[in-house]
């Protein structure tokens, strides 16, 4: 678990360094937020990846707005004999 969260550290670390430095002023108040909003998305997920929990993730998003039709699309295109 320590080499997990060091790796998420020195992630978000870096991260956060470059956008001091580099990206500050040099956005509009959209861009900021839409930033902002990924930033906490990335949290998110990391921290799901450091406590190693089953937590609701992409694949859970993806997999209820395209499973049906996934389902069904697989179904049609399987061969049964």
């Amino acid at each position: 678990m320590a080499e997990r969260i060091v790796v998420l550290c020195s992630a978000f670390a870096g991260m956060l360094l470059f956008e001091r430095f580099h990206l500050n002023n040099k956005r509009s108040k959209g861009e900021r937020a839409a930033y902002i909003l990924l930033l906490l998305v990335s949290f998110y997920l990391g921290m799901d990846y450091v406590m190693a929990k089953d937590w609701t993730d992409s694949y859970d998003l993806f997999d209820f707005v395209f499973g049906r039709a996934a389902k069904a699309i697989d179904d049609f295109l399987n061969v049964r004999n």
